[in-house]
């Protein structure tokens, strides 16, 4: 049994990730919980309180899930595919309306999530790609530096993306599959001759990323 904390994060999580911040109501959080106003404000003073509480612990999963990946016993090109899997379940529900609302929120979430990219970047990542270039799965032709960088620019693209080229109608469908595409090819774009051919081996095995990321 989740805590009462963790029921209201879990619900709002569900209506942030779907309708946005300005859509959603504490009416809404309360109705689906089956709980009054009084009870979530006890919680988070407000909803822009309890907005960026739900920024945080879905950051927050994904940073320790990178980290359990980070810190395993398992090659590089594995650890990429694990990578992309994680990714996928952690930001697949999340609508093209939040992104967007993300994208021009001023908040202290965005302030959060940027700080996260900067620390995924030079924390995180900077450490696999090691591993790459000590197991010979990175082309050596392709600067550390501009692999950090590159993949900065891809995350802000995930989170921070603004899918303007894009008809309306199709956004829902097709904006998460037009980034995860992004996030697939860069990774691809950094690997050797040997190890493009274990990804595509790996990666072709798992029909729902396949799908996902084409």
């Amino acid at each position: 049994m989740l805590d009462k904390r963790e029921r209201i994060l879990a619900s709002a999580y569900a209506h942030f990730s779907t309708k946005g911040y300005h859509k959603t109501t504490i009416n809404d959080i309360a109705n689906s919980l089956k709980m009054s106003k009084k009870t979530i404000y006890f919680q988070f003073k407000n909803k822009e309180e309890l907005y960026v509480a739900v920024g945080k612990a879905k950051l927050e999963t994904i940073v320790n899930l990178s980290e359990e990946i980070i810190n395993s016993n398992r090659c590089f090109i594995v650890k990429l595919i694990d990578y992309l899997q994680m990714m996928h379940e952690n930001v697949r529900h999340i609508s093209i309306n939040v992104l967007r609302e993300i994208s021009s929120d001023s908040s202290m979430l965005s302030e959060i999530m940027s700080n996260h990219i900067n620390s995924a970047v030079f924390d995180r990542f900077s450490i696999l790609l090691e591993q790459g270039y000590t197991e010979k799965m990175i082309d050596d032709r392709v600067e550390p530096k501009v692999s950090l960088m590159m993949y900065r620019e891809t995350l802000c693209a995930f989170l921070f993306g603004k899918p303007t080229d894009y008809p309306s109608a199709r956004l829902e469908k097709e904006f998460h599959v037009f980034l995860s595409q992004q996030l697939r090819s860069f990774f691809r774009g950094l690997l050797s001759k040997e190890g493009t051919t274990r990804f595509d081996e790996l990666f072709d095995n798992l029909p729902h990323l396949t799908k996902a990321y084409g």
